[in-house]
């Protein structure tokens, strides 16, 4: 007799794939941490949500993260309350030392064709589906590539396109006293670009 193993629901899922993702994070970040000090220490997400697993493994690895001295730089397609967890760990000994995080917001429907991806020291590369997709599906696309340099270069010039056409995200929690002041003079370091001055 044939036993039918009951679905998964959909929490389920999501938890295995945020196990999944935390140890090629983690494994990443190793890796980092053996190599050389030249080695680049930055980390770059695209995630649809607060509660993607991308994004909840960079939560599960915060401390992990500030110890280790890595650059954190985010792009969400949908604000939830779930990106303040970025920000607000940052000023208990989160995100690179206590650094505030970069986090940008997609705000234009057609950037979202674009997918989550991981990007771990220029290395270690996750792909996952298209930022359109619901996160519950059972049939997502992932592909994780251990030590791919020549993949990440190309993943993180795709990063920084979608960066610079994307938005900055800015909560009462974002604003924290040391950044109120860079507000006043100063471009803090997630809020993208200053306007160029009138000719």
């Amino acid at each position: 007799m044939q036993i039918k193993v009951p679905p998964s629901t959909p929490r389920e899922l999501l938890e295995t794939r945020e196990q999944r993702l935390t140890g090629f994070l983690a494994a990443g970040i190793q890796d980092a941490a053996d190599a050389p000090e030249a080695t680049e220490r930055t980390i770059l997400a695209v995630a649809r949500c607060g509660e993607s697993p991308v994004a909840r493994a960079l939560i599960a690895l915060r401390p992990t993260l500030a110890a280790t001295g890595f650059k954190v730089r985010v792009v969400f397609s949908e604000e939830d309350a779930q990106i303040d967890q970025f920000i607000a760990g940052s000023h208990d000994g989160g995100f690179g030392g206590g650094a505030m995080p970069d986090i940008r917001v997609v705000r234009n429907p057609r950037l979202r064709d674009a997918h989550e991806q991981l990007i771990v020291s220029g290395s270690a590369v996750w792909f996952g589906d298209s930022l359109r997709r619901d996160i519950n599906r059972r049939d997502l696309f992932e592909q994780y590539l251990g030590a791919a340099p020549e993949t990440a270069l190309a993943a993180a010039r795709a990063f920084e396109k979608l960066w610079a056409r994307t938005e900055p995200h800015l909560t009462a929690a974002a604003l924290a006293p040391d950044s109120l002041a860079a507000l006043t003079g100063q471009t803090p370091d997630n809020a993208g670009p200053a306007d160029p001055a009138p000719r």
